[in-house]
């Protein structure tokens, strides 16, 4: 692990100086609580019978099914995160425990068991290695997440009647691989027979977060099996349902109504994949539905019959239409569209007592409220920009004027605790395709979701800044931590990202033709809120502030301001070309204010107290 350990370090600290790239990195958070899981909890009394199946498919909240595994363990089911899995969800691994919390958040580069899965006690008695029992899954390395190092690994260990348990297989990391493997181990000894044999999955590498990622699918225990017993009459979806609308996963009802045919997608898609050796012929029903009232808006009679060949997947589509006229009377809706496969797998069931239709069925929703998206809600990796006063922003298109009331982000947290560190978000104009104009911009302090995989914290404007048609929201770069922003890895959106490390704006997508550039690809979890917010809207010729008694002092200064007013709410410093150099949010009865170490020089203070703002030249002495 020490070599990535060496590269991710230089990447974020000491790149700082010199380079202002946007990055992507590992996701890892810091503490919000304890587990309010005991560590020993158990859901059942008894042990499992045979045969011992889980394709995850009926998990729910993230979850591992308890009534087959331990409740705790930290692993994370998920269809977001791996490539090319065999069935709808996985199992993840990496160094977060299940409340999103790193193993060791103070040692950054602490290694040693990170997350494990854990069977419940599996009922054996009567059965002995002559009984040919043999567990298989499915296993891959990354994904969409990080790829371990070599020295890392996912570990199979079988616990014995003694209670001790034993490494059965070991897999290590360095090469990525975007499919799954199928793995099949013999249970030869007979020390792990009887009426409570358990096995466990663990991963070991770095405990700081999302590091060193692993995925685990279709784990399957059972008798009278043999090493070639690979195949499995199941076909199952697996890819996640496309979006209803052509450029974003959500936006505004009111905004898609204005051009609904331009606005709605072509097609929905999802995947099948056959585990069989043999070809199967499905038929599918599919449904677009109003999540609240279940009211069908596109419903398919049974399809004709698709051709899946044997081991291999098949991409689905079906055309779609706009939403009908009648939704002009609604604020908001949240559309879920569905894809039903008749596969037939219920008959002759290959597993005897498992239904394998459980995973024939997936549903995706896309959002009409009062926001914009690009990303489905799912951070893989984190954004960030390290070069101080950089600037990121991302472009939306508005198919009539509106109002941005607020922002709506997905910080990550990376590193370190930004908790209560100051920010700064902005709105600009578009001219030619880039920002132009700031419109609007205010300072806030950093706090994480709830669920800081694929959860928002609302930062609220106190104005509404008016916008026409193109538009971008981002952020300031302040000081030398950077805003780590979630980065959703399975939508494309770069053409959208811009940053700007001095005066130049350029597109993330534009970026990848720089050999000396590392761009990112995905959408950032930045979802700004639109709609009626406090009076009045920002307009482009600010009224100054009338008072002619504000004072700002010393003059020159070594770095600290004060001034004579109870009324200034930001203050904002520039250097003399006009460039935005900090923002500060200033409290109730605040009247004073550090600079921090800037080179001496003149600049610009721009004081705001809600409605007017004053410009003033400050001297800077070292």
């Amino acid at each position: 692990m020490v070599r990535i350990i060496s590269v991710c370090f230089c990447l974020i600290v000491c790149v700082i100086p010199t380079l202002g790239q946007l990055r992507s990195a590992p996701i890892q958070h810091v503490e919000r609580g304890a587990s309010t899981e005991a560590s020993t909890k158990r859901t059942r009394i008894g042990a499992v019978g045979l045969p011992f199946f889980d394709d995850f498919s009926l998990s729910k909240n993230g979850r591992a099914s308890p009534e087959l595994w331990l409740t705790t363990g930290g692993t994370f089911v998920n269809n977001t995160l791996p490539l090319n899995h065999p069935t709808l969800n996985v199992v993840t691994f990496d160094g977060l425990n299940a409340n999103g919390v790193p193993y060791s958040f103070a040692d950054e580069n602490r290694e040693g068991p990170g997350d494990t899965l854990t069977s419940q006690p599996i009922n054996l008695v009567g059965l002995t290695p002559k009984d040919s029992l043999y567990l298989s899954f499915y296993w891959q390395a990354r994904g969409l997440g990080e790829l371990p190092d070599a020295n890392d690994s996912l570990q199979l260990q079988f616990k014995n009647r003694a209670n001790q348990w034993r490494t059965v297989w070991v897999k290590r990391g360095g090469l990525a691989d975007n499919n799954f493997k199928q793995e099949l181990i013999a249970l030869r000894d007979e020390a792990f027979f009887g009426g409570s044999f358990q096995f466990r999955f663990q991963q070991f590498g770095r405990e700081s977060g999302m590091f060193d990622t692993w995925h685990i699918d279709y784990v399957y225990l059972n008798a009278n099996r043999t090493a070639r017993d690979r195949a499995t009459k199941d076909l199952a979806v697996r890819q996640p349902v496309s979006s209803f609308l052509k450029r974003y996963s959500a936006m505004p009802l009111a905004q898609y109504l204005v051009s609904p045919r331009t606005e709605t997608a072509d097609t929905l898609t999802t995947e099948l994949n056959s585990l069989f050796n043999q070809t199967r012929r499905p038929t599918f029903f599919f449904t677009v539905k109003d999540a609240q009232t279940n009211k069908n808006f596109q419903a398919s009679l049974e399809s004709g019959f698709i051709q899946v060949f044997s081991f291999s997947s098949f991409l689905t589509k079906i055309r779609i239409q706009p939403l009908p006229d009648e939704v002009k009377n609604l604020k908001k809706l949240t559309l879920v569209s569905t894809f039903a496969f008749n596969t037939t797998d219920e008959q002759d069931p290959p597993i005897r007592g498992v239904d394998l239709t459980r995973n024939d069925t997936i549903s995706g929703r896309t959002v009409f409220d009062d926001y914009y998206a690009y990303d489905d809600g799912s951070a893989e990796l984190a954004a960030f920009n390290v070069k101080p006063l950089s600037k990121t922003a991302v472009q939306f298109i508005l198919n009539k004027p509106d109002t941005v009331s607020g922002v709506r982000l997905n910080i990550v947290p990376i590193r370190k605790n930004l908790v209560n560190q100051p920010m700064t978000l902005q709105v600009w104009n578009s001219e030619r395709g880039k920002p132009k104009s700031l419109l609007y911009q205010k300072s806030f302090r950093v706090s994480y979701p709830a669920d800081p995989r694929q959860g928002f914290v609302d930062f609220k404007f106190d104005f509404g800044v008016a916008v026409k048609d193109t538009f971008y929201v981002g952020w300031l770069q302040i000081g030398n931590d950077p805003l780590p922003v979630g980065l959703d890895k399975n939508t494309r959106s770069e053409d959208k990202i811009f940053t700007n490390e001095g005066q130049e704006w350029v597109s993330q997508a534009a970026r990848r033709s720089d050999p000396n550039y590392l761009s990112v690809s995905g959408s950032l979890l930045i979802r700004p809120v639109l709609g009626s917010a406090p009076a009045p809207k920002i307009l482009a010729n600010e009224p100054t502030i009338a008072s002619p008694q504000l004072v700002v002092f010393p003059n020159p200064t070594s770095g600290v301001v004060r001034w004579n007013s109870d009324n200034i709410q930001q203050i904002e410093l520039l250097n003399l070309s006009g460039q935005l150099l900090q923002t500060h949010r200033i409290e109730a009865l605040q009247n004073e204010l550090e600079l921090g170490k800037l080179p001496a020089g003149l600049y610009l203070l721009r004081l705001w107290d809600g409605q007017r703002s004053k410009i003033q030249k400050i001297v800077i002495q070292r």
